[in-house]
Protein backbone atom coordinates (compact mmCIF):
# COMPACT_ATOMS: atom_id res chain seq x y z
CA UNK A 1 0.00 0.00 0.00
CA UNK A 2 1.01 3.20 -1.00
CA UNK A 3 1.20 6.34 1.19
CA UNK A 4 -0.90 9.33 -0.46
CA UNK A 5 0.18 12.72 -1.32
CA UNK A 6 -1.35 15.18 1.09
CA UNK A 7 -1.93 18.36 -0.72
CA UNK A 8 -0.49 21.51 0.21
CA UNK A 9 -1.81 23.08 3.69
CA UNK A 10 -3.80 26.29 2.68
CA UNK A 11 -3.52 28.93 5.99
CA UNK A 12 -6.61 28.68 8.13
CA UNK A 13 -6.20 31.77 9.52
CA UNK A 14 -5.05 34.82 8.26
CA UNK A 15 -1.73 35.57 8.79
CA UNK A 16 -2.05 39.43 10.59
CA UNK A 17 -4.80 37.45 12.83
CA UNK A 18 -1.75 34.51 13.74
CA UNK A 19 0.84 37.30 14.75
CA UNK A 20 -1.84 39.31 16.33
CA UNK A 21 -2.63 36.54 18.52
CA UNK A 22 1.09 35.16 19.17
CA UNK A 23 1.65 38.65 20.23
CA UNK A 24 -1.13 38.81 22.85
CA UNK A 25 -0.15 35.15 23.98
CA UNK A 26 3.64 35.90 24.93
CA UNK A 27 3.46 39.47 25.55
CA UNK A 28 4.31 39.93 29.14
CA UNK A 29 1.67 41.38 31.04
CA UNK A 30 1.80 43.72 33.43
CA UNK A 31 1.31 42.99 37.05
CA UNK A 32 -1.13 45.27 38.91
CA UNK A 33 0.62 46.59 42.46
CA UNK A 34 -0.78 48.09 45.33
CA UNK A 35 0.12 50.84 47.57
CA UNK A 36 0.78 49.15 51.61
CA UNK A 37 -1.71 50.79 53.89
CA UNK A 38 1.32 52.00 56.28
CA UNK A 39 4.34 53.17 54.29
CA UNK A 40 2.54 53.87 50.82
CA UNK A 41 5.39 51.34 49.20
CA UNK A 42 4.24 49.43 45.90
CA UNK A 43 2.99 46.25 47.07
CA UNK A 44 2.69 43.28 44.15
CA UNK A 45 0.14 41.52 46.06
CA UNK A 46 -3.67 41.70 46.33
CA UNK A 47 -4.26 40.72 50.04
CA UNK A 48 -6.70 41.81 52.38
CA UNK A 49 -4.06 43.54 54.65
CA UNK A 50 -3.00 45.40 52.43
CA UNK A 51 1.03 45.44 53.66
CA UNK A 52 4.04 45.46 51.67
CA UNK A 53 6.61 42.34 52.93
CA UNK A 54 8.22 44.46 55.53
CA UNK A 55 5.59 46.29 57.43
CA UNK A 56 3.72 42.65 57.34
CA UNK A 57 7.02 41.37 59.19
CA UNK A 58 6.94 44.00 61.70
CA UNK A 59 3.33 43.09 62.54
CA UNK A 60 4.05 39.77 62.96
CA UNK A 61 7.28 40.55 65.20
CA UNK A 62 4.92 43.18 67.22
CA UNK A 63 2.83 40.19 67.97
CA UNK A 64 5.17 37.77 68.48
CA UNK A 65 6.66 40.11 71.61
CA UNK A 66 3.19 40.66 72.56
CA UNK A 67 2.41 36.89 73.15
CA UNK A 68 5.50 36.63 74.94
CA UNK A 69 5.09 39.21 77.25
CA UNK A 70 1.37 38.21 78.22
CA UNK A 71 2.52 35.54 80.45
CA UNK A 72 4.36 37.49 82.53
CA UNK A 73 1.60 39.72 83.86
CA UNK A 74 -0.38 36.97 84.32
Amino acid sequence: MRKRNNPPASEVVDPKIAEEAKRIVFEPKPRKTYECRVCGDPTASDETEGLCWVCRRLKISAWREIESQIPLSE
